[in-house]
């Protein structure tokens, strides 16, 4: 790397796996001292196999269940413990891939479906998942139930211990998940299925928020009933390598409001004016230093009266909300404010939904 004075996606990836490299060595000479038989593995020996996407690779689950099975049950069957290194893979050709940030539980689940897992724990340093940030929130309450989809929209808003994509692999095959903790091995944790009991259906399970966004107001009297605008919009969006996070149109079709990534705000705002502005769009309105507050759980679904209870605690609370989104879903209501907002809007809605006496 200091000889050709650049680095590649690919480098990248050869050298961040090291850290797992190193590690499954340690855990599993740890696993020996206590009289049992274990051999470190990296996702590449393990039999991972993923596309050539450096940094952001995905599995290609069929070649990767054949040939993880077969590894494991070989070394199942000689009574040894691997100790499979997370994160990491390796494309088609040989060349180390790793999954981004949080991939480590990505893996956990990969390897736990190849092999049939009857229960596949995630262990960290929180109790598992929580009504609400414990730093915000004194009272904040662990979840002893959640569904599959419900623990998405908590990953995807702000969940920082899960990958979002840890769940795919379990989907189909049902296997329940636990989240618990390292520290605190006498709790049971979160409990994640594919159909919780009833006895945990709230309203609401959960109030998250992720802050540091920017929000684009798009405008253009020529958006108006002109079909394929929004397509053009998120095209450059696209082209540009921007993740959008949450969309909002208005009826007149005369507005597209999106929230990015404070991150991306400048290489969104730019792309958008260098394709289309003066085209299909007429104004940007750039608005910095937002969060978003998203309230999660199925139980909303059909359940009358849930946003006048979640927007007269925000206003009670003088809250000011600068966007509103809900899925068909039902199964998460999204809003925007201030960064400095964000405590204020979370303890609010977590006192309204009483979420401190949820289980």
């Amino acid at each position: 790397m200091v000889l050709l004075g650049e680095v590649t996606p690919r480098t990248m990836d050869y050298l961040f796996s090291f850290g797992e490299r190193l590690s499954i060595k340690l855990v599993s000479m740890a696993v020996s001292d206590t009289g049992k038989k274990s051999v470190p593995l990296t996702g590449k020996e393990v039999g991972i196999v993923t596309d050539s996407n450096f940094g952001e690779s995905k599995p290609l689950i069929d070649t990767t269940r054949l040939r993880v099975s077969k590894t494991v049950e070989n070394l199942f069957s000689k009574k040894t413990v691997p100790v499979v290194g997370g994160f990491v893979g390796a494309d088609q050709h040989g060349h180390i891939t790793t999954f981004g940030r949080g991939g480590s539980d990505y893996s956990a689940t990969i390897v736990g479906t190849c092999i049939k897992a009857d229960e596949i724990w995630l262990m960290s340093d929180v109790d598992g998942l929580m009504t609400a940030d414990p730093k915000i929130v004194k009272n904040a309450k662990l979840l002893k139930e959640v569904s599959y989809i419900e623990a998405i929209e908590m990953a995807l808003f702000g969940a920082k211990q899960i990958h979002p994509r840890t769940f795919e692999p379990l989907l189909s095959k049902k296997i329940p998940m636990k989240i618990r903790s390292s520290f605190n091995v006498k709790n049971e944790g979160t409990l994640v299925t594919a159909s919780p009991s009833s006895s945990v259906k709230n309203t609401v399970k959960c109030v998250s928020n992720v802050r540091n966004n920017g929000l684009i107001d798009i405008q253009g009297g020529s958006m108006v009933g002109t079909p394929g605008t929004a397509a053009k919009i998120f095209a450059t969006l696209a082209k540009a390598g921007i993740n959008v996070m949450m969309i909002s149109q208005n009826p007149s079709e005369s507005s597209i409001t999106i929230v990015v990534k404070n991150a991306d705000l400048d290489k969104a705002v730019s792309s958008l004016e260098m394709e289309l502005l003066g085209k299909i769009i007429k104004k940007l309105e750039v608005t910095t230093n937002v969060a978003i507050i998203a309230l999660i759980g199925s139980g909303m679904r059909g359940t009358v009266g849930v946003a006048s209870k979640v927007f007269g605690a925000a206003e009670k609370n003088k809250v000011n909300v600068s966007m509103i989104t809900q899925g068909s879903s039902e199964l998460n209501l999204a809003f925007v404010v201030k960064n400095s907002d964000t405590n204020a809007a979370v303890r609010a809605l977590h006192n309204a939904f009483a979420l401190d006496k949820i289980n």
